[in-house]
């Protein structure tokens, strides 16, 4: 595995939308992940897989990550991210 820096645009307890300039052609090929986020104090490794690609702002290519999370896990995400919107760090729509 060859890691690489990304944006995290959307996170939810199912899933998450990044964008990168990799073009991993994820249309053809199926692709597992490792994503490696820092949301509040504690830095996370989520599991998961591409499940879509689009090229939405060349050169820049949005990814949809089915991740893998365990009930706890989708638990600690759903705290980090209220305590993050309460905080005005995230927007939630």
């Amino acid at each position: 595995m060859k890691p690489a820096q990304i944006d995290l645009i959307d996170i939810s307890k199912s899933g998450c939308r990044v964008r990168t300039e990799l073009n991993l052609h994820a249309s053809t090929h199926a692709m597992r992940i490792l994503l490696h986020v820092r949301l509040n104090d504690e830095p996370r490794t989520y599991s998961g897989e591409i499940r879509w690609q689009e090229e939405l702002e060349p050169p820049h290519h949005h990814y949809g990550l089915h991740l893998e999370l365990t009930d706890e896990e989708k638990e600690g995400l759903n705290v980090e991210l209220r305590e993050m919107a309460a905080f005005r760090r995230i927007i939630v729509k």
